[in-house]
């Protein structure tokens, strides 16, 4: 390997362009920093890779996981031995590793002058693992190589103590990608002492991906950015990106389900001619894929047969399959494989003796009957020959290892692109002569495949809208994830429209919610990809909720966003709002029923013998209604769907007003009860109480400028003066209220409703602080008849002990 002195004298100057100076930068020379990278001049390692330099090779039934360091890992070094490792791409050595050692620093500029000042540069070195040991992520290490620092030009001090950081990322997160791990972050000098690796992981969702084999493709890449405090940031600078695909195979890997691995390069089988051990099945399918190459059965020169590699991705390519797998579902369900071989033995058995020796010979294939471009095809593009049994077998075993240790995956019908795995076979001239090329793989691709088993969990009750638990669970006895899907199915006893949806059809583990209530019977299906789906049902009784004029519980996350910004209850109109007689007193509610398949009717009762009842839209109650005379009204609505759920009860009071519908007079006192006082609830003595409001002509209210409201409590503080008179209530049946604001002791701020009978005389008197409303609520400071209606006809007020109440009409 290079030491960093012998690089080529071009990669640690200055920018020809760029003016050369020596001037030591700092506050008063504010400077820019800004990220580069370098190849090697040869495209050999930067600096030599502390590992050791023996490999380790992997039992052939090992599977493929990430050291804890590259720096204990025999695979590294051999990778770093290699050319290409230097170049910006780096070095894909295989579809499980990945590696690269090239130049990282910065060069400094003056922000005021915007001159060249200088750079620091380093020799780095990085590693990406694959793995197909059960994790859908690959491990991607990264440092410096000690001693290697070199600072060119510029203040060496300050260089050295700029910070250069180094982290891995995904390009895009929205195609399931992840990554983890935190920034490796040190000043120059400390990467040229560091030598420790830092890692990260990038992770493929197992939720996200295309096919049966849930495949996902993915870039990633290293960025570094170099930075100074107190100086600007020129931002991070991306190093070339590289593409992993990562997989959850279903058939082929039994032992290995699922696994990521490097996919910048085209997989393709390698045959040698001049290997003793299978050159003659080299020297076949080199013929094959020659154009204008005698083949057989025939002779003939005009196939056209797919698989040659020539680095274009595009070419006509091979697919794997399996003996057992996929089926033609349109040829009774035989075998592809079994399709191919039965057509390669009859092409065989036509074979003249000089191309197949059958005493000596065994008859070999091309495309392979692993493939499905074999011969059972059936457009005549395959050649057969003969060749001796073992070079037939150590080429079998080859091509077997290759569909292993490059995780090929199994084709099967209906595949989209990006879920295909095309791969080509290149015949080289390279020697080879190792006897470990004949071995078979030991993780066998045929063992038996047993079905999966699916539990869709106990039946089970929920509520329309809510979130309803469905406990499933899928399992497959060769360890190999089955793929889940649920559905489902409304009973007889369901609405129209009724409808359901998963949190995540594709996951056993999930949620669903409904529109509508009724039985639902939920089917969880699971398939492996081999063997038959199976599947297994439960109910779910979905019960009906009442609407409601506010907001309910916890509700399923789709109703929940949706309702968000929603005003709920009874909007129109306000509490206590004043109207005239004959005026329209607009109502309007807006309520809530997470059954959204229901029908409703409203009912609005206006508390003055009439009731409105209608089909409402959307999810509003409104309507608008006249009284014909002077009150204070409950109004109330009640909200029905069509399963029969009734809405709580819920009102709103209005104040009706005639400026022309009397008057009234009263004084007297009455004897206050304990509790009446707030302040002082033991406070029980006579309250002396004086009104007298009526509207004078010709005031068209609500307010009202003749008369006043007084009272007091013998032995108390208590005191009240009116200051205003809001409005005067006087009902066809000698019933008053009146409504105003007042002071207590010489203190304003405070508001009362007085409420007068004229047969019997009595009287009720409320009042509370005006901080607390506008009309009274929880908060009081005097009630002679506490915990009772405000409403005028529910107001039930206390007989006078002397004096009387007159209403004039």
């Amino acid at each position: 390997m290079l030491a960093i002195s012998t690089l080529g004298v071009g990669l640690l100057q200055a920018p020809a362009s760029a003016e050369s100076t020596s001037t030591t930068y700092g506050p008063d020379n504010p400077v820019l920093l800004e990220s580069f990278y370098e190849p090697t001049p040869d495209g050999r390692a930067a600096a030599g890779l502390t590992a050791p330099t023996s490999l380790a090779p992997l039992a052939p039934s090992s599977v493929r996981r990430p050291p804890g360091s590259p720096g204990a890992d025999g695979r590294a070094a051999e990778c770093m031995s290699q050319p290409g490792v230097g170049s910006v791409e780096g070095r894909t050595h295989n579809r499980f590793l990945w590696c690269q050692s090239i130049f990282v620093g910065s060069k400094v500029y003056s922000v005021d002058r915007r001159v060249y000042v200088g750079q620091a540069v380093f020799a780095m070195n990085a590693v990406a693992y694959g793995r197909d040991d059960g994790n859908r992520t690959v491990e991607v290490f990264f440092r410096s190589e000690p001693g290697s620092l070199r600072i060119l030009e510029g203040d060496r001090g300050e260089l050295s103590n700029a910070i250069f950081q180094v982290f891995a990322d995904c390009t895009s997160w929205l195609t399931g990608c992840s990554a983890g791990g935190a920034s490796a972050t040190n000043t120059f000098s400390g990467w040229n002492t560091d030598g420790s690796w830092h890692s990260w992981t990038v992770a493929s969702s197992e939720f996200r991906g295309v096919g049966p084999d849930m495949v996902s493709r993915h870039d990633w890449a290293l960025t570094i950015d170099a930075y100074s405090p107190g100086t600007p940031d020129a931002g991070g600078k991306a190093l070339p990106s590289h593409r992993i695909r990562c997989d959850t195979a279903q058939v082929g890997f039994y032992k290995r389900p699922k696994a990521c691995i490097m996919d910048d390069v085209i997989p393709h089988l390698q045959y040698s001619l001049q290997s003793p051990n299978y050159s003659e099945v080299s020297a076949h399918v080199h013929c094959a894929m020659t154009p204008g190459c005698q083949t057989w059965p025939g002779p003939r020169t005009d196939r056209v047969i797919p698989g040659r590699y020539t680095g274009n991705r595009n070419d006509p390519g091979l697919h794997r399959i399996t003996e057992k797998f996929p089926v033609d579902a349109s040829d009774n369900n035989r075998t592809y494989y079994s399709k191919n071989s039965a057509a390669k033995d009859q092409a065989c058995a036509t074979l003249p003796s000089y191309v197949l020796d059958r005493t000596t010979q065994q008859c070999d294939e091309f495309p392979f009957a692993s493939t499905i471009e074999g011969a059972g095809k059936g457009d005549g593009n395959f050649s057969v020959l003969g060749v001796t049994s073992r070079h037939n077998s150590c080429a079998g075993n080859a091509l077997a290892r290759f569909y292993r240790d490059d995780r090929i995956l199994v084709w099967q019908p209906g595949l989209s692109d990006e879920a295909l795995d095309t791969y080509y076979v290149e015949i080289t001239d390279v020697p080879t002569g190792s006897t470990d090329e004949c071995l078979p793989p030991e993780d066998d691709p045929d063992e038996p495949n047993l079905p999966p088993t699916a539990n869709a969990g106990p039946d089970t009750t929920g509520d329309e809208g809510f979130t309803i638990v469905l406990g499933g669970s899928v399992s497959d006895p060769d360890g190999n994830p089955p793929t889940a899907q649920w559905t489902y199915s409304p009973g007889p006893d369901s609405d129209p429209g009724m409808s359901c949806t998963f949190h995540d059809s594709r996951s056993a583990n999930t949620t669903m919610e409904c529109n509508d209530d009724g039985t639902v019977t939920v089917t969880l299906t699971a398939f492996d990809g081999v063997n038959a789906a199976v599947s297994d049902s439960a109910v779910v009784t979905v019960r009906n909720v009442d609407p409601r004029l506010r907001r309910l519980g916890v509700l399923a996350p789709s109703m929940a966003a949706a309702t968000e910004d929603v005003e709920y209850g009874i909007t129109s109109p306000q509490p206590w709002q004043v109207f005239r007689v004959g005026d329209p007193v607009p109502f309007k509610a807006r309520f809530l029923d997470p059954g959204s398949n229901d029908t409703h009717s409203c009912a609005i009762e206006w508390d003055d013998g009439q009731t409105n009842t209608f089909d409402s839209y959307a999810d509003r109650c409104e309507a608008t209604h006249t009284f014909t005379h002077p009150g204070m009204y409950t109004i109330k609505p009640k909200i029905t769907d069509d399963d029969g759920g009734l809405s709580p009860a819920a009102s709103v009071m209005v104040i009706v007003y005639d400026p022309n519908a009397g008057f009234i007079t009263q004084g007297g006192w009455l004897d206050s009860p304990a509790g009446a006082l707030v302040d002082d609830p033991a406070a029980q003595d006579r309250l002396t109480v004086e009104f007298n409001p009526q509207y004078l002509p010709p005031e068209p209210g609500p307010a009202l400028s003749g008369g006043k409201v007084a009272a007091a409590l013998r032995g108390t503080g208590f005191d009240l003066t009116s200051t205003t008179l809001e409005w005067l209530v006087v009902t066809p049946d000698q019933k008053a209220a009146v409504k105003g604001t007042g002071t207590i002791g010489g203190a304003a701020g405070y508001g009362f409703v007085a409420y007068g009978l004229d047969k019997p005389d009595a009287v009720r008197l409320v009042v509370w602080p005006l901080s607390a409303g506008d009309y009274p609520q929880q908060t009081l400071v005097y009630d002679n008849r506490p915990g009772k209606s405000y409403d005028l006809d529910l107001s039930d007020p206390q007989p006078l002990g002397g004096g009387s109440v007159q209403v004039h009409q």
